[in-house]
């Protein structure tokens, strides 16, 4: 697989994680926000992953 590809994926799901993050803090309910929470500590995870593989690219 290709780097640029991980790389790509990497900030799509990332951009995915964080936006159901929100919708599920926004929600409101306390399991709600606590799943909420719960995506948006996975989605940190995913952009520090998705910087690093974009900032290794070559291709600058």
């Amino acid at each position: 697989m290709d780097i640029s590809l991980v790389a790509l994926i990497a900030v799509v799901l990332f951009l995915v994680v964080l936006a159901a993050g929100r919708a599920q803090i926004s929600k409101g309910a306390n399991a709600h926000v606590a799943n909420g929470a719960v995506l948006l500590a996975l989605g940190l995870v995913l952009g520090v992953f998705a910087l690093g593989v974009v900032v290794s690219l070559d291709t600058w």
